[in-house]
This record gives C-alpha cells, sequence and structure tokens, in this order.
C-alpha cells in the first residue's frame, strides 16, 4: 500500500492540489478554513443538525436521513478503512518522498491528528451525512449542506491535515455511505420498523 501511496501518479495529484490550496492561502483563509474544519469536528455540527431536524415533524424524516449517513459513513471510513490502510499524516511523511521542486509546510493551524491518515475522516462522515440529505430533501437546502460538506474536505488540505487524495478517497466513501443509509433506512427503517412502532403505540411520529 504504501508504494501506492508514494507513487509518482498520487504523489503528483497531492502536490498539484496542495499547490492550489497554498496559493489562495492569505489570513482571511486561514481563518475561514480553520472555522469550517472545525465543523466537521467529531461529527458535531452534523449531530447538532440532525437534532434540529428531528424536532419538527415535517423535517424528522431528513433528519433520520442524515444521521444514518453519519453513522454509515463513520463505521464504514474510521473503523474500516482507516485501520486497514493505515496511511501516515503528511506532516509525518519522509521528506524524500516529496518530489524536487515541492517543500510542504505545516501551517499550524489546527492541532495535529494523532490518527492514519487515509481517507480523510472529517469529509467522509460530512459527505455520508450530506449526501443521504441531499438525496431526500429539496434542492434548496440539499445543495448547500452537500457544498459544506466539500469545504469541509477541502478545509483538511488547506490545513495540511490530510493529503488530497485522501480526501477524494473520502468523499467516494462518503457518497457510497450515504446511498447505503437512505436504501437501508427506506427499506427497513421506514417500510418495516417504523409501521410496526406506529401500530403499537397507535400513534404516527413521521
Amino acid at each position: 500500500m504504501e508504494a501506492l501511496f508514494t507513487s509518482d501518479f498520487i504523489v503528483g495529484i497531492d502536490v498539484a492540489i496542495y499547490k492550489f490550496a497554498e496559493s489562495i492561502a492569505n489570513p482571511v483563509m486561514d481563518v475561514i478554513m480553520t472555522f469550517i474544519t472545525y465543523l466537521g469536528e467529531d461529527g458535531i455540527f452534523w449531530i447538532l443538525l440532525a437534532v434540529g431536524l428531528l424536532i419538527p415533524k415535517k423535517t424528522r424524516k431528513l433528519g433520520v436521513f442524515l444521521i444514518g449517513g453519519l453513522a454509515v459513513s463513520t463505521v464504514l471510513n474510521n473503523l474500516v478503512f482507516k485501520e486497514i490502510v493505515d496511511r501516515v499524516r503528511p506532516f509525518n511523511l519522509d521528506t524524500g518522498v516529496w518530489p524536487d521542486g515541492y517543500t510542504y509546510v505545516y501551517p499550524d493551524l489546527v492541532k495535529q491528528p494523532s490518527s492514519s491518515s487515509f481517507p480523510s475522516g472529517h469529509t467522509a462522515t460530512s459527505v455520508g451525512a450530506a449526501f443521504a440529505y441531499f438525496m431526500r430533501a429539496n434542492k434548496k437546502s440539499g445543495i448547500p449542506i452537500f457544498i459544506l460538506s466539500l469545504l469541509i474536505g477541502f478545509s483538511r488540505i488547506y490545513v495540511h491535515v490530510h493529503y488530497p487524495t485522501d480526501v477524494i478517497a473520502g468523499i467516494v466513501v462518503g457518497i457510497i455511505s450515504g446511498i447505503i443509509a437512505v436504501v437501508l433506512i427506506d427499506k427497513l427503517f421506514f417500510a418495516k420498523a417504523v409501521p410496526a412502532f406506529e401500530k403499537k403505540i397507535n400513534k404516527s411520529i413521521f
């Protein structure tokens, strides 16, 4: 696996996107990107959003889809892929791997994470939650939420705690997780579990 991540192709992608992120770096962007990256910390933003959606009956189903996407992506990304791949973080990478003409510099905008790098957990969980929501929400709210999840992913590149390829993989994992969550919730939760529960309590909860 290490040979793949240090191949010219993968390193080339990482360096090209890093250079773009570095080209737009400035004190204002530092503040914005740091704030955005903290939105994805431990899934707190998505949990709070889900809770907010679960309270009114008219948005309750969307809250279930969002929390489902978050749960599936957390399991797949953090408990499966990260453990299997175990990629070293870019700030711990041997400097000799970077090609001539590029020097990786950690901007020290956020605390260095201790977990493995691939795929990006902030990205996967954010995209997983947002994509599940996007699949069942109207475009007016679905598109901004999904864009925010992608910005959280980009922020992880900007603050240099992930390789760009970690974030790309996190987006893929997130989208797949969102789809899995929606299918499971539709087929099992709303089609079987909810009707049985509502019949038992003789009350509609969704």
